[in-house]
C-alpha cells in the first residue's frame, strides 16, 4: 500500500510541458471574451483545461470531465485550483457568442499553423452529425444513416499530408456541402496567416459554378480540384471522348485518363475537365442484350484550374491522395467524440467542437515528437502515450510525478520525450522547466 496520489495518466507530464510551453490554455483565458466578474466564478483556465483534458481522455460527453475531478495530479499538473464540474463548463461555454468565440479561438491559435508548410493543398469535406433531442441547428436534411432523423452538416478543411484541421464550419443539417463554403474558405485565409492555400479539394459536393467562379476572380485565388457528379450533361461528355484521346493500357484493372474542355449547364464559363475509366471487365452479349459483347467501366471525372503544365496523370494522382481525408473524419468521429459534445444550446455546442479541434491539433503534434514518422490515431496513440502508471510524491515542499514503465517500449518513449524536451529548450532557451523522462 502507498499513501501516495496514484493516477493512470502519467502521460500527461510530457503533455502538461508541451501545453505549457505553448501557453494556448493561458493565452485563451487571458483573452477570453467574456468578463466574469462574480468572486466565485471558476476561473476560465480551469474551465478551459477541465474541457481540454476530457477530450484528450476519450471523452464524448460533458459528464465525462467527472472522471478526472478525483486525480490529484491533474490540478498540480496544470496549475488549476480544481477540475471543474460539466454544469460549470456548459454554463460558461453557452455564454460566448458564437461569432466572438470562433474569432476567439482562431486568433490565438495562429502561431500554431507555424508548423504547417508555407504552399498548402487544403482537403474539404462535411458530415452528418445525427441528433436525438432538441439542439439548436439540427434539422432535416441529407442523413444516409438515419433518414428524416435531425443533424448537424459541419463543414472542415484539412491540410494535405498533415492531418491537421485548421477550418471548421458549423452549420444545421439542412445545408449541402458547398454552403457557407466561401465564408469558411475565406476565414481559413485569415486565420493561416502568412500561410497559402494553393490548391483547394473537395468532393463531389463542391462542383459548382459559385464554387468555381470565386477561385477564378484573381490570380492571388488559390486553384481548385473538385470530382463531378455523373450528370447526364458530364455522361453525355464521357460518350464524346473519341477511344484514341484515352491515354494508357485497356487492360483490366488500369486506369486510363483523358482531357477536355466542358461547360455544363449551370457554368458561366469553359472549364478544363479531366476523364478517368477503369476496366472493370466484360459484359457478354447475351447477357447485355446487345448485338456485341460490350466492355464495362468504372468512370470518374474531375473539373480544375491546375495548369496544362500539370498533366492528366497528375491531376488523377493528386485527387487520389485526398483519400486520407476521410480518415481524419472517421477519427474525429469515431476516436475524438466529435459528434459528441453537445447540448441544447448551439453555442455551447460550437465552441465544443471548435475546441475539441484544438485539442485533435495540438496531439497530432504532440505525438510527432514521440513517433516522427508516422501518423498514429488516437486511439492507439492514447493507449501508449497517455495510460502509463504513476504517482505524486512529496519530498518536503517538493512534489513529483514519477512514470513507472520497463521494457523496450521504455527506450522509445524516452527518446520521444528528449525529441520534445529539446523541442522546448531550443525554442525558448530560458526556459528551465525540464520533462521528467521514464526511469
Amino acid at each position: 500500500m502507498t499513501q501516495d496520489a496514484l493516477t493512470p495518466f502519467g502521460g500527461l507530464v510530457p503533455w502538461a510541458a508541451y501545453t505549457r510551453h505553448i501557453g494556448i490554455a493561458e493565452k485563451l483565458a487571458a483573452d477570453c471574451p467574456v468578463k466574469r466578474t462574480s468572486p466565485n466564478a471558476a476561473p476560465v483556465y480551469d474551465i478551459i483545461q477541465s474541457f481540454m483534458l476530457t477530450a484528450l481522455t476519450d471523452g464524448r460527453r460533458f459528464s465525462h470531465v467527472e472522471r478526472l475531478r478525483e486525480d490529484p495530479t491533474i490540478p498540480e499538473l496544470f496549475g488549476m485550483e480544481s477540475v471543474v464540474g460539466d454544469d460549470t463548463v456548459r454554463r460558461f461555454f453557452k455564454s460566448v457568442d458564437p461569432v466572438l468565440g470562433a474569432e476567439w479561438i482562431a486568433r490565438n491559435l495562429k502561431p500554431m499553423w507555424g508548423a504547417l508548410p508555407d504552399r498548402i493543398i487544403l482537403d474539404w469535406d462535411s458530415t452528418v452529425q445525427p441528433k436525438y433531442g432538441h439542439q439548436e441547428g439540427a434539422e432535416i436534411g441529407y442523413n444516409p444513416g438515419k433518414p428524416g432523423r435531425r443533424s448537424f452538416h459541419p463543414l472542415l478543411g484539412v491540410v494535405s499530408g498533415t492531418r491537421l484541421c485548421p477550418a471548421y464550419r458549423f452549420r444545421s443539417g439542412d445545408t449541402v456541402t458547398a454552403t457557407q463554403w466561401k465564408e469558411a474558405m475565406e476565414d481559413a485565409q485569415r486565420w493561416l496567416g502568412e500561410r497559402h492555400v494553393w490548391l483547394n479539394r473537395g468532393d463531389l459536393g463542391l462542383g459548382h459554378d459559385a464554387v468555381m467562379s470565386w477561385h477564378e476572380q484573381g490570380a492571388s485565388r488559390p486553384m481548385f480540384l473538385f470530382k463531378l457528379k455523373l450528370t447526364s450533361g458530364v455522361r453525355a461528355a464521357l460518350h464524346r471522348v473519341p477511344a484514341e484521346a484515352w491515354q494508357g493500357p485497356n487492360v483490366l484493372g488500369a486506369w486510363q485518363v483523358a482531357e477536355g474542355r466542358l461547360t455544363l449547364h449551370g457554368w458561366k464559363q469553359e472549364r478544363r475537365v479531366v476523364f478517368s475509366r477503369q476496366l472493370q471487365g466484360l459484359v457478354p452479349s447475351e447477357k447485355s442484350g446487345e448485338l456485341w459483347d460490350k466492355n464495362k467501366h468504372e468512370f470518374a471525372v474531375y473539373v480544375t484550374s491546375l495548369p496544362l503544365e500539370i498533366n492528366a496523370w497528375q491531376i488523377l494522382q493528386y485527387y487520389r491522395e485526398r483519400a486520407d481525408t476521410e480518415n481524419v473524419f472517421d477519427e474525429l468521429k469515431n476516436q475524438w467524440g466529435f459528434s459528441g459534445f453537445c447540448a441544447k444550446s448551439r453555442a455551447t455546442t460550437e465552441l465544443a467542437a471548435r475546441l475539441l479541434l484544438m485539442v485533435y491539433n495540438l496531439w497530432v503534434l504532440f505525438v510527432r515528437f514521440i513517433v516522427p514518422h508516422k501518423h498514429t490515431e488516437a486511439k492507439r496513440g492514447r493507449r501508449w502515450f497517455l495510460l502509463i502508471a504513476a504517482r505524486l510524491v512529496q519530498s518536503g515542499r517538493q512534489k513529483e510525478v514519477q512514470v513507472s514503465i520497463r521494457g523496450g517500449w521504455a527506450e522509445q518513449l524516452r527518446d520521444g520525450y528528449l525529441r520534445l524536451h529539446d523541442w522546448i529548450r531550443t525554442t525558448a532557451p530560458q526556459l528551465k522547466t525540464a520533462i521528467p523522462v521514464p526511469s
